[in-house]
């Protein structure tokens, strides 16, 4: 069944607008919650094995926000390669959509927006839950064995950091050799 191109670009443009709306609503819900619950876990559980709880939620929220960004962004690769690139047919490459491939060229403006996976607020809400491992005056093998989930979702953060800041080029790269690729 041949999908009519004109169509698909709409709908992908809206699938790539509505995941990024929805990153931030997800972003805001996740840390309320998580805010809830690490100040029950403070108030009612003062136990330094308690931070997990909080923590967990953190994880949680990142990862429903995480695969919304990578979605997207490849689905922009697409968008760029299969429509933008490809331009249409009588028309001029100069008049065919171009958002992603001008989204691309533009680059980053340092200072503009925030961070599309939260990450420094992520780092910020991981060091405050740490908190909850610090208030209850726990021993050493505590502080020692807490750090290690706090520091491991940390690394989480910092290694999809840079997952996210390589995947545009790489994606770009991948989606042009598919379509060059012989069917």
């Amino acid at each position: 069944m041949e999908r009519d191109p004109k169509s698909e670009y709409f709908v992908l443009r809206q699938t790539v607008a509505a995941r990024g709306t929805a990153r931030p609503i997800l972003a805001l819900c996740g840390f309320g919650i998580w805010a809830a619950v690490l100040t029950a876990v403070l108030v009612l559980l003062p136990y330094p094995a308690a931070a997990s709880i909080p923590l967990m939620l953190l994880v949680v929220s990142f990862e429903v926000i995480r695969p919304l960004h990578f979605g997207a962004e490849r689905i922009g690769r697409y968008i760029q390669v299969f429509h933008e690139e490809a331009g249409e047919p009588n028309r001029p490459l100069s008049e065919t959509p171009s958002w992603e491939r001008v989204a691309m060229s533009f680059g980053a403006v340092p200072g503009v927006g925030g961070h599309p996976l939260f990450v420094p607020m992520f780092l910020f809400a991981t060091a405050i839950n740490y908190l909850a491992v610090l208030l209850p005056a726990p021993v050493a093998i505590e502080l020692g064995v807490m750090a290690i989930p706090h520091l491991a979702f940390i690394g989480w953060l910092v290694t999809s950091d840079r997952a996210m800041r390589n995947q545009r080029a790489i994606e770009l790269v991948r989606m042009r050799e598919l379509k060059n690729a012989p069917r």
